[in-house]
């Protein structure tokens, strides 16, 4: 699990960093966005990972880069909008934003989609089981008719 924070807080490090020679977010921008507002989460560990205390996300608060100094991102929003991230890392003004960690949001919603794949697979491997005994009983029929 460590690796995958790891790999998260790289995706961090370079937040809302445009890729050079065009007008595109990076894909750590687009792919963080998508996983706070799917899974309603914010930041890896809390949401003041966007602050300049936590100093995680280095482009997006760095004055020559996003300058969002206490800014967190749209996608931490309850209801997003333009500029309804402003100030939000601070903690007297984290209202209307996401409460839960990304990283266990994300672990346990693996962790549910996995069951269901597991669940899956083994009904697979059951009717696959019950196919061959049905092929085996009906080549044992066709051979004594």
């Amino acid at each position: 699990s460590s690796g995958i924070n790891a790999e998260y807080g790289k995706g961090l490090t370079d937040y809302g960093k445009p890729v050079v020679g065009s007008d595109e977010e990076s894909s750590w921008t687009t792919g963080i966005d998508w996983v706070q507002e799917t899974l309603e989460c914010c930041g890896i560990t809390n949401k003041f990972d966007w602050s300049r205390e936590a100093g995680d996300a280095e482009w997006w608060i760095a004055t020559t880069g996003g300058n969002h100094v206490a800014d967190v991102p749209e996608s931490c929003c309850m209801v997003p909008e333009d500029g309804c991230g402003a100030n939000k890392a601070i903690k007297e003004n984290a209202v209307n934003i996401f409460e839960d960690a990304c990283f266990i949001v994300g672990k346990d919603w693996v962790f549910e989609k996995g069951l269901i794949m597991g669940a899956c697979g083994i009904v697979f491997v059951v009717l696959e089981v019950l196919n061959i005994i049905f092929a085996l009983v009906l080549r044992r029929a066709s051979v004594s008719a």
